[in-house]
């Protein structure tokens, strides 16, 4: 009698501290969502006469350079997220993307509406900064630097750069004025 309720006791106990230990566990290996990753590009346009009056880039299309695949395609924005390309560490890298404005005026047959290609090049250092195993790493980007190709007919005037480190999405990188 005495040994089936020790038996009896033990698996009860057995049993409280299996769940107690299941419940309290907690997984390493998934990396919450509210964990930062590699921060985007973030471009504000503004406009050109009064630099402080944000302003929309009519039907623009984005693509990185060499790619043919979009990253925003016929889209009225005053805002752009674009991402940066690692190609080699403790290097500067450099991603060059096409911004072309008012799309839908490429393929009309009025003489007097063209649309505009120009050409922003953003040069970085990137970095790598340990997050947690199961996040791995993520990318900060230093010494940004960017400059729009001149092509005599520009529709961006001017590229101001207002954060040389780009570690988080909560605030623009750079100013397009147009």
């Amino acid at each position: 009698m005495k040994q089936n309720t020790f038996y009896k006791y033990t698996k009860i106990i057995f049993s409280f501290v299996m769940i107690a230990s299941l419940w309290s566990c907690e997984r390493d290996d998934i990396c919450a969502a509210a964990t930062p990753t590699t921060p985007h590009l973030i471009i504000n346009f503004y406009n050109i006469n009064d630099r402080t009056e944000a302003k929309t880039v009519r039907r623009m299309s984005v693509h990185e350079e060499n790619s043919s695949k979009y990253i925003v395609f016929d889209k009225t924005l005053d805002k752009l997220v674009l991402p940066l390309r690692i190609d080699a560490l403790d290097n500067t890298n450099t991603t060059r993307f096409v911004i072309e404005r008012d799309i839908d005026y490429a393929t009309d047959e009025d003489p007097n509406t063209i649309s505009n290609i120009d050409i922003l090049e953003i040069n970085y250092t990137p970095e790598l900064i340990y997050v947690s195993r199961a996040c791995g790493y993520k990318s900060i980007f230093n010494n940004v630097d960017a400059n729009r190709e001149a092509d005599g007919s520009n529709w961006i005037i001017d590229v101001e750069v207002i954060n040389t480190t780009i570690n988080n999405e909560d605030a623009a990188h750079i100013n397009i004025y147009h």
